[in-house]
């Protein structure tokens, strides 16, 4: 086989095709579908590769360490929620110390009234009693609603829990990030008390003169073999009642003797509750007529309840101010940690569209590559084709050179 010259009786087209030169036109109209399934093969690789794209920033962003600082931000927040149900709860304690204060400072007035010649014995004693039950009921306002762990309770830190025990409640709050606990207690402001028998039993005595509602009403002692169920049926009403003395024992329970309707008479220790502010027949009803130093015995209680609520008002302050210092350091930390969370979340974004990015880019420049690859066939074959037909007389002989350019060498193959 021989290489020649270009010739137009024998290209390469007619070589290869056996002579029938209307496949290179063929060639040139399958060019078009060739392309065109390329390029829709193109648009569908990268098209569900950007719609993931699109579908994963759309999702919004979740990642280990985001999800590790939300849950501890999380954590932060029920805490913090938690101190500002404690703090609900000191206030409402705190809003009725006023109040109480008032009614001490009341009551020493009245005491001043009666020395004065100013209010009988009498007067004083029937407002006396009204003023314990107005203190207890002051007491009872302390009560708060408090949600922990799901559930709500009620907190009164200056109420009591019982009557034999004048048991408090204390409030535990989270003090900080590691789980540690900030404890109020509590300290009962209202006031009461109960006598237990020495002699003739052991029986013991409740008075419901702190507790009643209404302040025409009038108090009862009763005797119990155990409160609150078992009332022996023995009652005494306490503006009758026979007192017939009071022992002040400093530093010991102090002890009250009287006599009952049936004239046994009864010994019984004194166990005060929250003020220790006793009822009036216990102070022989400021009459003095038993009891000499009933007066100075009345005053030196109301001396010692105003210490008490003093304070304990300066602890609640205390606690208060100590919860709310806590409750910002807190803020801090959940802000602290939600700024960390954003910062996360925006790193992730951010390679998030850097991903979209690129594959958008990478399809365009797929695109480009594809419609230059497609220019390139075209121009081939058209070279082809000018190259072919060049010397029939129908293209000039420069536009057969320019093909020949484009194309390259051309072989003249002969058997």
């Amino acid at each position: 086989m021989t290489v020649e010259a270009f010739s137009s009786t024998a290209t390469i087209v007619g070589a290869i095709t056996g002579g029938v030169e209307a496949v290179d036109r063929a060639l040139l109209r399958s060019r078009g579908t060739a392309q065109s399934s390329v390029a829709k093969s193109l648009q569908e690789q990268f098209g569900s590769r950007i719609d993931a794209a699109l579908a994963n920033l759309n999702a919004g962003v979740s990642n280990a360490k985001t999800e590790a600082l939300a849950s501890e931000q999380a954590v932060l927040i029920g805490r913090k929620s938690r101190i500002t149900e404690a703090v609900e709860v000191i206030s409402q304690a705190l809003s009725q110390f006023d109040y109480l204060k008032n009614h001490i400072t009341y009551l020493e007035e009245q005491i001043t009234s009666l020395e004065n010649g100013d209010i009988t014995a009498a007067t004083l004693a029937a407002d006396w009693d009204n003023k314990l039950r107005k203190i207890n009921q002051l007491s009872d306002a302390g009560d708060e609603q408090y949600f922990d762990g799901g559930l709500y309770y009620q907190k009164n830190l200056i109420g009591s829990l019982s009557r034999e025990t004048f048991l408090t409640q204390n409030l535990y709050a989270p003090f900080n990030s590691e789980g540690d606990l900030y404890q109020v207690a509590g300290v009962y402001l209202g006031t009461d008390y109960h006598l237990t028998e020495t002699s003739p039993g052991s029986e013991v005595w409740y008075s419901d003169v702190g507790f009643l509602g209404s302040e025409e009403a009038t108090g009862t002692l009763t005797e119990y073999t155990s409160f609150p169920d078992t009332p022996t049926g023995n009652t005494e009403d306490v503006t009758t009642i026979n007192f017939t003395g009071f022992t002040d024992n400093a530093g010991s329970d102090d002890v009250v003797a009287f006599t009952m309707t049936d004239a046994t008479p009864v010994t019984a220790t004194v166990n005060r509750g929250g003020l220790g502010i006793l009822d009036a027949w216990l102070y022989d009803d400021f009459s003095t007529a038993v009891d000499a130093n009933a007066i100075e015995r009345a005053k030196a209680d109301l001396n010692a309840a105003e210490g008490k609520i003093l304070t304990a008002e300066a602890e609640f302050r205390a606690d208060l101010q100590a919860l709310q210092s806590r409750s910002s350091i807190f803020d801090s930390l959940i802000d602290g940690i939600e700024k960390e969370i954003q910062a996360n979340i925006q790193d992730v974004r951010d390679d998030q569209e850097a991903d979209l990015l690129a594959l958008q880019l990478e399809f365009e420049v797929a695109k480009f590559g594809l419609s230059l690859l497609a220019a390139r066939g075209s121009t081939l074959v058209f070279s082809l084709i000018i190259a072919q037909d060049a010397g029939t007389g129908d293209v000039p002989a420069s536009t057969k050179q320019s093909g020949e350019a484009v194309l390259g060498a051309t072989l003249n193959v002969r058997a």
